[in-house]
Protein backbone atom coordinates (compact mmCIF):
# COMPACT_ATOMS: atom_id res chain seq x y z
CA UNK A 1 0.00 0.00 0.00
CA UNK A 2 1.57 3.31 -0.95
CA UNK A 3 2.59 5.39 2.11
CA UNK A 4 0.49 8.47 3.27
CA UNK A 5 2.00 12.56 3.67
CA UNK A 6 0.17 14.41 6.30
CA UNK A 7 -2.70 15.93 4.16
CA UNK A 8 -3.61 12.23 2.81
CA UNK A 9 -1.82 12.17 -0.70
CA UNK A 10 0.94 9.76 -2.23
CA UNK A 11 4.17 10.98 -1.26
CA UNK A 12 6.03 12.34 -4.37
CA UNK A 13 8.98 9.65 -4.03
CA UNK A 14 6.43 6.89 -4.14
CA UNK A 15 4.55 8.26 -7.23
CA UNK A 16 7.73 8.85 -9.24
CA UNK A 17 8.38 5.13 -8.83
CA UNK A 18 4.51 4.77 -9.83
CA UNK A 19 4.88 6.85 -12.34
CA UNK A 20 8.22 6.06 -13.69
CA UNK A 21 7.89 2.21 -13.05
CA UNK A 22 11.12 1.93 -11.65
CA UNK A 23 12.20 0.19 -8.76
CA UNK A 24 14.39 2.90 -7.35
CA UNK A 25 12.63 5.55 -6.42
CA UNK A 26 15.23 8.51 -5.97
CA UNK A 27 16.29 7.84 -10.04
CA UNK A 28 12.57 7.45 -11.12
CA UNK A 29 12.14 10.94 -9.59
CA UNK A 30 15.63 12.78 -10.74
CA UNK A 31 14.48 10.97 -14.35
CA UNK A 32 11.17 12.96 -14.29
CA UNK A 33 12.59 16.32 -13.05
CA UNK A 34 15.66 16.43 -15.95
CA UNK A 35 12.91 15.68 -18.15
CA UNK A 36 10.91 18.27 -16.87
CA UNK A 37 13.64 20.80 -16.45
CA UNK A 38 14.35 19.72 -20.58
CA UNK A 39 10.72 20.79 -21.68
CA UNK A 40 10.46 23.96 -19.42
CA UNK A 41 13.51 24.94 -20.69
CA UNK A 42 12.76 24.19 -24.46
CA UNK A 43 9.61 26.31 -24.41
CA UNK A 44 11.31 29.83 -24.21
CA UNK A 45 13.85 29.07 -26.91
CA UNK A 46 11.07 27.98 -29.50
CA UNK A 47 9.15 30.91 -30.13
CA UNK A 48 9.19 31.39 -33.99
CA UNK A 49 10.74 34.93 -35.09
CA UNK A 50 11.34 37.00 -37.90
CA UNK A 51 14.85 35.52 -38.11
CA UNK A 52 13.42 32.43 -38.51
CA UNK A 53 11.44 33.14 -40.97
CA UNK A 54 14.33 34.95 -42.54
CA UNK A 55 16.83 32.07 -42.45
CA UNK A 56 13.86 29.78 -44.05
CA UNK A 57 13.08 31.88 -46.84
CA UNK A 58 16.87 32.81 -47.92
CA UNK A 59 16.97 29.22 -47.76
CA UNK A 60 13.80 28.49 -49.93
CA UNK A 61 15.68 30.79 -52.80
CA UNK A 62 19.14 29.62 -52.41
CA UNK A 63 17.95 26.20 -53.25
CA UNK A 64 15.81 27.68 -56.13
CA UNK A 65 18.86 29.16 -57.51
CA UNK A 66 20.67 26.08 -57.44
CA UNK A 67 18.32 24.60 -59.10
CA UNK A 68 17.91 27.43 -62.01
CA UNK A 69 21.92 27.21 -62.37
CA UNK A 70 21.67 23.58 -63.25
CA UNK A 71 19.08 24.02 -66.08
CA UNK A 72 21.30 23.49 -69.56
CA UNK A 73 22.55 26.74 -71.00
CA UNK A 74 22.97 26.92 -74.32
CA UNK A 75 19.07 25.97 -75.01
CA UNK A 76 17.13 28.03 -76.88
CA UNK A 77 15.13 30.82 -74.53
CA UNK A 78 11.75 28.93 -75.05
CA UNK A 79 13.13 25.98 -73.57
CA UNK A 80 14.97 27.46 -70.85
CA UNK A 81 12.11 29.38 -69.66
CA UNK A 82 9.70 25.91 -69.61
CA UNK A 83 12.20 24.64 -67.30
CA UNK A 84 12.85 28.08 -65.24
CA UNK A 85 9.17 28.69 -64.88
CA UNK A 86 8.50 25.47 -62.19
CA UNK A 87 11.28 26.36 -60.38
CA UNK A 88 10.10 30.06 -59.98
CA UNK A 89 6.48 28.51 -59.27
CA UNK A 90 7.73 25.95 -56.68
CA UNK A 91 9.94 28.95 -55.16
CA UNK A 92 7.26 31.12 -54.72
CA UNK A 93 4.51 28.13 -53.62
CA UNK A 94 6.99 27.59 -50.57
CA UNK A 95 7.57 30.50 -49.45
CA UNK A 96 3.81 31.36 -49.25
CA UNK A 97 3.63 28.50 -47.21
CA UNK A 98 5.77 29.75 -44.47
CA UNK A 99 4.32 30.72 -41.52
CA UNK A 100 4.42 34.41 -41.21
CA UNK A 101 6.30 35.62 -38.17
CA UNK A 102 5.07 38.06 -35.82
CA UNK A 103 6.10 41.68 -36.72
CA UNK A 104 5.18 45.13 -36.67
CA UNK A 105 2.51 46.48 -39.17
CA UNK A 106 4.99 48.19 -41.14
CA UNK A 107 6.76 44.71 -41.66
CA UNK A 108 3.65 42.87 -42.29
CA UNK A 109 2.41 45.13 -44.93
CA UNK A 110 6.36 45.06 -46.31
CA UNK A 111 5.87 41.12 -46.47
CA UNK A 112 2.26 41.34 -47.76
CA UNK A 113 3.32 43.75 -50.85
CA UNK A 114 6.67 41.34 -51.16
CA UNK A 115 4.32 38.23 -51.70
CA UNK A 116 2.04 40.45 -54.22
CA UNK A 117 5.07 41.62 -56.26
CA UNK A 118 6.21 37.86 -56.08
CA UNK A 119 3.13 36.42 -57.24
CA UNK A 120 3.17 39.33 -60.08
CA UNK A 121 6.58 38.14 -61.01
CA UNK A 122 5.56 34.72 -61.45
CA UNK A 123 3.00 35.91 -63.91
CA UNK A 124 5.07 37.81 -65.85
CA UNK A 125 7.92 35.02 -66.26
CA UNK A 126 4.73 32.67 -67.64
CA UNK A 127 4.17 35.52 -70.04
CA UNK A 128 7.67 36.05 -70.56
CA UNK A 129 7.32 32.20 -71.65
CA UNK A 130 4.34 31.96 -73.52
CA UNK A 131 5.71 34.64 -75.72
CA UNK A 132 8.95 32.99 -76.31
CA UNK A 133 7.28 30.17 -76.98
CA UNK A 134 4.50 31.87 -79.92
CA UNK A 135 7.80 34.51 -81.14
CA UNK A 136 5.66 37.15 -80.57
CA UNK A 137 8.50 39.86 -79.88
CA UNK A 138 6.14 42.88 -78.34
CA UNK A 139 4.94 40.19 -75.87
CA UNK A 140 8.49 39.41 -75.22
CA UNK A 141 9.62 43.12 -75.11
CA UNK A 142 5.82 43.52 -72.42
CA UNK A 143 7.13 40.89 -70.21
CA UNK A 144 10.75 42.53 -70.32
CA UNK A 145 9.76 46.00 -69.02
CA UNK A 146 7.59 44.42 -66.40
CA UNK A 147 9.90 42.06 -64.84
CA UNK A 148 12.61 45.05 -65.05
CA UNK A 149 10.15 47.15 -63.24
CA UNK A 150 9.57 44.93 -60.53
CA UNK A 151 9.15 46.03 -57.00
CA UNK A 152 10.43 42.19 -56.02
CA UNK A 153 13.90 42.44 -55.25
CA UNK A 154 13.35 45.93 -53.21
CA UNK A 155 10.55 44.38 -51.15
CA UNK A 156 12.58 41.58 -50.41
CA UNK A 157 15.56 43.25 -49.38
CA UNK A 158 13.93 46.19 -47.41
CA UNK A 159 12.25 43.30 -45.48
CA UNK A 160 15.83 41.57 -44.44
CA UNK A 161 15.71 38.71 -47.22
CA UNK A 162 19.28 38.32 -48.67
CA UNK A 163 19.27 35.78 -50.97
CA UNK A 164 15.03 36.23 -52.36
CA UNK A 165 16.52 40.33 -52.85
CA UNK A 166 19.24 39.65 -55.38
CA UNK A 167 18.92 40.67 -58.31
CA UNK A 168 19.28 37.73 -61.32
CA UNK A 169 19.46 34.89 -58.17
CA UNK A 170 15.91 33.47 -59.25
CA UNK A 171 14.71 36.63 -60.16
CA UNK A 172 11.53 35.85 -57.53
Amino acid sequence: MPRQDRSGGRSKRVLAVTLLGVRDGRRGFLGCAAALAVLLGGCGGSAYTKHDFITRADAICAGALRQARSIAAGTSLPTYLADYVPVLESEASQLKALRRPPDTASGRATLERYFVALQQTVGEYRQLAAAAKSGDQQALSDAEAALGASQVYTLATSYGLTSCGTPGSTAV
